[in-house]
C-alpha cells in the first residue's frame, strides 16, 4: 500500500490506512488500493508510517492484536505493545465509485509492461495535463503511448479489448499498478497440466468508468483517476523513414555511453553520421574537447547524418 500513502496532504487522514470488513484501504484521492484481508475484522485506522516502521522490529512469526478504544489504536504483541492517537474510520474518504462503461478481462502481464515501457515519456511539467500521463488506446488493436513534446514512445499491444475507448492514465498511477503488479501474489490458476498451470496468464479485470477505471487481480483492486481530455494523435506523429540505417543495439550503447559526459557539457548534442557500412558517432565541447566512436552499421538508403541529445539516446 505504501504508494498511494500521502508524504504531504491537505487531508491528514490520508495518511492512514484503513481495515475494514476484510479489506486494507489506502488512498491519495488520486488513487485507491483495496487488499483484501480476511484477517481484519471490525474496521479502524492504522498510521502507516509509524506502524510500518515499528514492525520492522516485531519478528514475523508473531500474533498481533490490534485494538481501538477512545480514540487510540492499541498494538500488542507477545513481549511487546504500543499505542497512537487515531482519526475515526468514518472520517475517511469513501472508495471511489467505478459506473461501468466497458469492462473486460485482459492479460494483465502484456498491459502493465506496455504501460511501464512508455511512462518514462510523459511530460512532468503540468503545462499541457494530456500529455501527463499515458495514452491507451483500446480496441482491436489497442495500442499505449506517452510523449512530452520533444520525444515519444509507441506501442501496438496484442490486447484485444471489446469496445474502442480512449483514456489517459496517470503517470503516477501506472508506476503505483507496476509496483502493484509485482508485489501481489500470484492466484494459482488451476489447469489440466502443472506446465498449463505455470505458463498461465496473469488476467487483469479492466474496469472503464465515468472518469475512472478500476483493475483488479490477485486479492487487489486499483482505482485510479483518469486525466481529462484527447491525447494527440501519436500515432500520426510517427515519421516516414526517408533514411534507414541499422546498428547493433549494444555497440551503440557502448559508444553513446564514451561520448556521454562531453555531450553533457554541449547542450546534450551527439552527431551520428555515417556510411553504407559504418556509423561515426561524435561529441565535442569548447571547454573540455572532444570524443569520436565508429560501430559497424548497414545503412539501406545511403549516407546521412543526424543530430541527437544524448539523454534521448
Amino acid at each position: 500500500l505504501s504508494p498511494v500513502i500521502p508524504k504531504k496532504t491537505t487531508l491528514p487522514v490520508t495518511k492512514n490506512i484503513l481495515l475494514r470488513d476484510g479489506k486494507a484501504v489506502a488512498t491519495d484521492l488520486e488513487a485507491t488500493v483495496i487488499l483484501e484481508l480476511s484477517e481484519a475484522e471490525g474496521e479502524c485506522l492504522v498510521p502507516y508510517h509509524q506502524v510500518s516502521e515499528l514492525l520492522k522490529y516485531v519478528p514475523g512469526n508473531e500474533q498481533l492484536t490490534l485494538e481501538t478504544k477512545n480514540g487510540s489504536l492499541r498494538l500488542s504483541w507477545k513481549n511487546g505493545q504500543a499505542a497512537y492517537d487515531v482519526a475515526k474510520p468514518e472520517d475517511y474518504p469513501a472508495v471511489p465509485e467505478v459506473k461501468v462503461k466497458a469492462e473486460a478481462e485482459v492479460d494483465g502481464g502484456v498491459l502493465v509492461k506496455g504501460l511501464a515501457d512508455v511512462v518514462g515519456f510523459c511530460a512532468t511539467e503540468e503545462s499541457r495535463p494530456v500529455l501527463t500521463g499515458v495514452a491507451l488506446y483500446l480496441g482491436a488493436n489497442t495500442a499505449v503511448a506517452a510523449g512530452d513534446g520533444f520525444r515519444m514512445g509507441y506501442q501496438l499491444l496484442p490486447l484485444p479489448f471489446p469496445s474502442e475507448n480512449t483514456v489517459i492514465v496517470p503517470a503516477s498511477a501506472v508506476y503505483i499498478l507496476d509496483y502493484l503488479w509485482g508485489k501481489v501474489p500470484v492466484t494459482a490458476q488451476l489447469a489440466a497440466s502443472l506446465v498449463q498451470q505455470v505458463t498461465a496468464k496473469r488476467k487483469i479485470g479492466l474496469v472503464l468508468g465515468e472518469g475512472n477505471m478500476a483493475l483488479r487481480f490477485g486479492r487487489a483492486t486499483f482505482i485510479a483517476r483518469l486525466i481529462d481530455g484527447n491525447p494527440p494523435t501519436f500515432k500520426d506523429l510517427i515519421p516516414t523513414p526517408r533514411l534507414k540505417v541499422q546498428v547493433l543495439a549494444p555497440e551503440l550503447e557502448q559508444a553513446v555511453r564514451r561520448l556521454e559526459k562531453i555531450a553533457n557539457e554541449a547542450s546534450g548534442i551527439v552527431r551520428l553520421k555515417w556510411t553504407e557500412k559504418e556509423m561515426t558517432l561524435s561529441a565535442q565541447s569548447a571547454e573540455v574537447g572532444e570524443v569520436e566512436a565508429t560501430i559497424s552499421a548497414n545503412a539501406e538508403d545511403g549516407p546521412g547524418r543526424i543530430a541527437v541529445n544524448v539523454h534521448y539516446l
